[in-house]
């Protein structure tokens, strides 16, 4: 008896097991990649796997290491209904923040029924994939106030029960990547008075990105690609080398190491390079280089990204042929951006 109850939940199991493969296989989403958003009717009555939504090539990037910062790419997929052409004569000032209650599939049809009344300029995927619904130029209506419709950019993130229950990692840096691209474009500041979620937009009732999105986190994302400018390039002192003495046709280094005080970070090797440069970028000191960037550049950072709050390291070698004492005046700068603060820095190479 032992032996056929062995037998019967042996079989039962291997019933259970071809049951359940079938049901993974019925349920996966089939996605055409040359399909298009089209309306359909009663979106809440039809399965996921129903909905054709044009959906790029891409793989999870979860299961390999993102290199942060990056340019993000986004899919264009138009919707042709909700949105309103130009700005009325409107200055972008705002980026709004958003999540979608909804899977990515659903929000990008819903953004094409005419009914819903609803769209947004980007919608990030659970995976870090960003689809452009409408132009910057064009208006969306996504954030239930006329004003700020038409003063804002609006960014959908995926948040959904099934598709994807929390803010994922790619989430945050795709979000981070596109904010600063679009700060680039349209001279908005990084801040929290520029950068707003749904819920505070004046007379919202929505409670969007909600307690789950981590703000700090986001904001300080958003710190390590934001475009250099007058108002976010900022430094102190932190150290500098003793003055050189050096015989003639002799060189030595002189470093200076100086603490991010802005609001932008460093970035060796891109807009965001901070270099120790000439004030008046003058050329007259050139006789003095020994391996310099640029006649008017002795220095570059030598790390790869230096935060806010962070410290970076300017080493030059400085090299003299004729007996004197030179007075060299330093300044931080970023070339991409503008200078850093005058703190008054020089260095005095004394040749014997």
């Amino acid at each position: 008896m032992q032996r056929l109850l062995r037998r019967s939940v042996f079989a039962l199991l291997i019933l259970l097991t071809s049951a359940a493969g079938q049901g993974d296989g019925a349920s996966g989403v089939t996605e055409d990649r040359g399909a298009s958003v089209v309306p359909l009717f009663e979106p809440t009555s039809m399965p996921e796997s129903a909905i054709p939504v044009a959906r790029a090539a891409t793989t999870s990037r979860s299961a390999t290491a993102i290199r942060f910062p990056y340019v993000p790419q986004s899919e264009y997929l138009p919707t042709h209904t909700n949105y309103w052409e130009g700005r009325n004569g409107a200055s972008i000032n705002y980026i709004v923040i958003h999540y979608t209650d909804i899977s990515y599939a659903r929000t990008l049809r819903a953004f094409n029924i005419l009914a819903s009344d609803v769209s947004s300029h980007y919608v990030i995927r659970g995976d870090g994939h960003i689809a452009q619904i409408v132009h910057e130029a064009d208006t969306a209506w996504h954030s239930g106030n006329y004003w700020y419709n038409l003063e804002s950019i609006g960014i959908e993130l995926e948040l959904d029960r099934v598709t994807n229950p929390v803010f994922t990692a790619e989430e945050y840096y795709a979000a981070a990547a596109l904010v600063c691209a679009i700060s680039a474009r349209q001279g908005i500041p990084l801040d929290r008075a520029h950068v707003i979620g749904h819920n505070e937009v004046p007379g919202s009732t929505h409670t969007d990105p909600g307690p789950t999105w981590d703000w700090p986190h986001f904001m300080w994302l958003t710190s390590l690609c934001a475009p250099p400018t007058s108002a976010n390039v900022h430094a102190s002192f932190v150290s500098e080398t003793p003055y050189p003495d050096i015989a003639a046709n002799r060189g030595a280094v002189v470093s200076v190491v100086l603490r991010n005080t802005g609001s932008t970070a460093w970035r060796k090797g891109t807009a965001q390079e901070a270099r120790l440069g000439i004030p008046g970028n003058s050329p007259d000191l050139a006789f003095l280089a020994e391996g310099w960037p640029s006649p008017e550049r002795p220095a570059v950072q030598q790390e790869d990204i230096v935060p806010p709050g962070g410290t970076a390291t300017f080493s030059c070698r400085v090299k003299g042929a004729l007996p004197g004492t030179y007075v060299v005046p330093l300044r931080g700068v970023v070339d991409g951006g503008a200078w850093m603060d005058d703190l008054g820095m020089f260095t005095v190479v004394t040749v014997r």
